[in-house]
C-alpha cells in the first residue's frame, strides 16, 4: 500500500490535471465577444507580436482560353468568345504562375530551401501532390532537417518524401473525427534553428490551400508570418502540432480536446485580441469558432464572402435572417456551384459541390433580393482546378472591415465541428486591408497598386455562358 502522503500527492496531481482539462486552454469565457467592431470594453489590448505578416493570394497567371465557337451569355445580352483571363487555367500555366515572387509556391520554396541539420519543419495538410515543394522538402530532409508531415491519406509525393527520411503521419477518420483537413506549417517550432534569421520569432503559415495546385493555380489565400515565440498565438500552434503528432491525442475528439486544452493552459502569455485560432474538432474551439462566425454576421452591415463548399446551416440561417434586416452580402464561389442550380438548367455536377449547396445560395438570393449577389469564378473542371478560398470579410456601416474569418475549414458544418481544422478570426488591420483589396480585384476588376497583371474577375450570373463548355 502506498504511504498516505504519496496518495495525497498523486491525488493532487490528478486534480491539477483535471483542472487543466476543465480549463478552456487559455481561451476566453462564454461571454467572449471579441468579434465586435469595437471589441469589448474590458479587452486587454494584447496584439499579435510579429516581425512580418504577408498575405499572398495565388491569383494565377494564365494564357487566354477560347471557346470552340462563340456562345451566348445566360441572359442573352452578349456573345462570349473566351474564358475570363487568369481565372480559367491549366497545368500548362503552373510554371508562369509559380515563378512570380508573389506566388505562395515561390515563398514556400524560399522558406524550405535553407533548412538543414538542426532545423525542423512541421506540415499538416489534407493532400500533398505538389512536386516542386516536394523536391525542396526531400532535399531538406536529406541535408538533415527533421521533416514531419501530417496527411489525411498517403500520396505519391508523401511516399517519395518518406524515402528521403521524412516522417509521414496519417490522421483523421478515427474516433468520429472526419478528414485531416488542417493547413499549417511551422518551421523550428520548439526552438530557433540554423536557418532562422531571428531566434525570437517562429516562421509559420496557414492557408485555404492544400500542398497541391493550391499553391499555384487554384484561387487561394496564404498567410506567411513570423510570430513571437513567446506569444500565445505561436505557442498555441505548437500545442496543435504536438496533439497532431501524438497518436493518442489525435485518436479521438475527447483525447484531442484534453491534449490541446492542457497544453494551452500551460502557456504563460495572454491570448491576443486581434487574432484568434480555433482548432477543430476540439469542442470548446468549435463552439467558439461558431460564435465568432455567426456573431460577426449579427454585427456586420455588409459581408464579402469567398466560398468553395457552402453547407454550414447555422451560417446560412444567420445570413438569411440578417438579409431581411438590412445586411448586404457579396459572394464569390466556384462555378461548380452555379452549374448545380436547377434554375440554370438540368443540374450538372462538375466538382465536389452538392445540390443542397446551390439551394443554400438560392435561399439567400430569395431572402436578400438585390442585397445578396453571388458571382462565380469559371475554373477548369477538367483539371479539377477550383476557387478554393473560404473567408468572410465583415464590414461596419461605413464599409470599413472589422473582422475576417479565414483558414483551412470550408464553410460547412463539418468544417467547424468534425474535421481536423485550423480556423482564424483576424482583426490585424493590414490583413483586413489585403482581403478588401483582393475582393475589389475579384469583384470589380480593380488592379492592386503596381500590379500589371489582369485580376481574376468573378462573373455575374447573367454573364455566365449559357452552357457549360470547356475552354481550349
Amino acid at each position: 500500500m502506498r504511504p498516505r502522503h504519496a496518495v495525497m500527492a498523486l491525488l493532487s496531481t490528478v486534480l491539477l490535471g483535471l483542472a487543466a482539462c476543465a480549463d478552456d486552454g487559455g481561451l476566453a469565457p462564454e461571454d467572449d465577444e471579441g468579434w465586435r467592431p469595437g471589441g469589448k470594453a474590458d479587452e486587454t489590448g494584447v496584439t499579435l507580436d510579429y516581425k512580418s505578416y504577408d498575405v499572398l493570394f495565388t491569383n494565377p497567371l494564365c494564357r487566354d482560353y477560347t471557346y470552340p465557337s462563340p456562345i451566348k451569355s445566360a441572359d442573352g445580352s452578349t456573345t462570349l468568345t473566351s474564358k475570363p483571363k487568369n481565372v480559367y487555367c491549366s497545368k500548362a500555366d503552373v510554371a508562369a504562375s509559380a515563378d512570380r515572387a508573389s506566388s505562395p509556391q515561390h515563398r514556400l520554396i524560399e522558406w524550405v530551401r535553407p533548412l538543414g541539420a538542426g532545423d525542423e519543419i512541421f506540415l499538416a495538410y489534407l493532400s500533398f501532390s505538389n512536386a516542386a515543394v516536394g523536391d525542396e522538402l526531400c532535399a531538406a530532409a536529406e541535408r538533415g532537417a527533421k521533416v514531419t508531415f501530417v496527411l489525411d491519406a498517403s500520396s505519391t509525393q508523401s511516399e517519395r518524401l518518406a524515402g528521403c527520411g521524412a516522417t509521414i503521419l496519417l490522421r483523421g477518420h478515427a474516433g468520429s473525427i472526419g478528414y485531416a483537413h488542417n493547413k499549417v506549417i511551422l518551421i523550428n517550432p520548439h526552438q530557433a534553428g540554423p536557418a532562422d534569421a531571428d531566434e525570437g520569432y517562429l516562421r509559420m503559415s496557414f492557408s485555404s490551400g492544400n500542398m497541391s495546385s493550391g499553391v499555384v493555380t487554384h484561387h487561394e489565400n496564404w498567410h506567411f508570418l513570423e510570430a513571437a515565440r513567446d506569444g500565445y498565438f505561436a505557442q498555441a500552434h505548437v500545442c496543435l502540432m504536438e496533439a497532431q503528432v501524438d497518436a493518442t491525442a489525435s485518436s479521438g475528439r475527447t483525447q484531442y480536446k484534453t491534449a490541446l486544452n492542457r497544453c494551452r493552459a500551460a502557456i504563460d502569455a495572454e491570448e491576443e485580441d486581434d487574432i484568434k485560432a480555433f482548432f477543430i474538432p476540439n469542442k470548446d474551439d468549435s463552439k467558439r469558432a461558431n460564435r465568432y462566425l455567426t456573431g460577426a454576421v449579427a454585427d456586420a452591415a455588409s459581408i464579402d464572402m469567398g466560398a468553395h463548399r457552402f453547407g454550414h446551416s447555422a451560417l446560412v440561417s444567420a445570413l438569411e435572417r440578417r438579409l431581411a434586416d438590412g445586411l448586404t452580402v457579396r459572394m464569390v464561389a466556384d462555378d461548380d456551384l452555379y452549374w448545380l442550380d436547377p434554375e440554370v438548367g438540368d443540374p450538372v455536377k462538375t466538382g465536389s459541390n452538392e445540390p443542397f449547396e446551390a439551394v443554400n445560395v438560392a435561399r439567400l438570393e430569395r431572402a436578400g433580393g438585390d442585397a445578396f449577389e453571388a458571382r462565380y469564378l469559371e475554373t477548369n473542371h477538367g483539371e479539377f482546378l477550383l476557387h478554393h478560398n473560404k473567408y468572410l470579410l465583415y464590414r461596419d456601416a461605413d464599409g470599413a472591415p472589422f473582422g475576417l474569418i479565414a483558414g483551412a475549414a470550408n464553410l460547412t458544418t463539418s468544417g467547424f465541428a468534425d474535421n481536423f481544422e485550423n480556423i482564424y478570426f483576424i482583426k490585424v488591420p493590414h490583413v483586413l486591408e489585403a482581403f478588401a483589396t483582393q475582393f475589389a480585384r475579384v469583384w470589380d476588376g480593380e488592379r492592386a497598386p503596381g500590379d500589371d497583371q489582369d485580376p481574376p474577375v468573378a462573373t455575374p450570373r447573367g454573364l455566365m455562358p449559357e452552357r457549360n463548355v470547356a475552354g481550349q
